[in-house]
């Protein structure tokens, strides 16, 4: 049976191979049961953009028709914790070239134009899908603005961990070899994340918020000449209730307090 126009077009969103799959098994469906199928799509749909929500800035669209998850073959030998890259986005990616992960193994994965991709199954969970749909959607800044983002999004002590590890990163990076002491206070707070403590942890990651770089950022976000580059993260980005609670001290704040800076952070209630 041909398929109904509205199942056609949700259908028509997905990757290549979802588009066979599920074309193959909505042709052996009544109209009824096909109208069944799409309810059942989009509330898949939902539910895969109310998971992301908590993590991206106000405002956001989430359009989960992008949303694809890529792995190599099953022969590249990849972990089951997945490879440092943990996603991509393709906005306004048509380079053939740019679309392709790299080499791996003598293995690649390409990626589709346009789209937010989680690489390997440990990778496709909310935290990663969101800072890649931040970028998709113009949210994210410059590369440890996004990674602030993060950050500031942690809902759970082990996204604490992970993000403060992955913005001390990049902080080390930033650094280069000419600001020693800059990349001592980052990789003393990267290290800081290893064998550590909740307790630990948590100072780290206000430490790494108060850092002069991380506040020098989150500076330039107001009034930006770029706001594309610097967003304004302390009035758009998400805040995660685990960090909300343990790093900005449990405030009422629905937006990261302007106070939140090198000299110490105030409350707004």
């Amino acid at each position: 049976m041909a398929l109904i126009p509205e199942l056609k077009e949700h259908i028509s969103k997905g990757s290549p191979e979802s588009k066979g799959v599920l074309t193959k098994a909505a042709n052996k469906m009544s109209e009824a049961q096909q109208r069944d199928f799409l309810a059942s799509l989009q509330f898949g749909d939902a539910e895969f953009q109310l998971a992301v929500a908590p993590y991206m800035p106000k405002g956001s669209t989430i359009d989960p028709s992008r949303a694809r998850l890529k792995a190599f073959p099953k022969e590249a030998g990849v972990g089951p914790e997945g490879l440092t890259l943990k996603g991509v986005s393709t906005k306004n990616v048509t380079d053939p070239e740019q679309l392709k992960s790299g080499d791996y193994r003598g293995y690649e994965v390409e990626f589709e134009p346009d789209t937010v991709t989680a690489l390997e199954a440990a990778n496709a969970n909310p935290r990663v899908f969101a800072h890649e749909y931040r970028h998709f959607e113009g949210t994210g800044g410059l590369e440890i603005i996004n990674r602030i983002q993060d950050l500031m999004a942690s809902q759970n002590s082990e996204e604490l961990k992970d993000n403060t590890r992955m913005l001390a990163e990049a902080g080390i990076r930033r650094a280069g070899v000419r600001d020693k002491k800059m990349g001592k206070l980052y990789r003393d707070l990267y290290n800081a994340t290893i064998n550590s403590s909740e307790e630990e942890i948590i100072e780290a990651a206000k430490t790494i918020m108060q850092s002069p770089k991380v506040v020098e950022l989150m500076d330039m976000g107001i009034d930006a000449y770029s706001p594309d580059l610097f967003p304004d993260v302390r009035k758009k980005a998400a805040l995660g209730h685990y960090f909300k609670r343990t790093v900005l001290g449990d405030t009422d704040a629905t937006e990261m307090p302007e106070g939140f800076r090198a000299g110490g952070r105030t409350r707004l209630i």
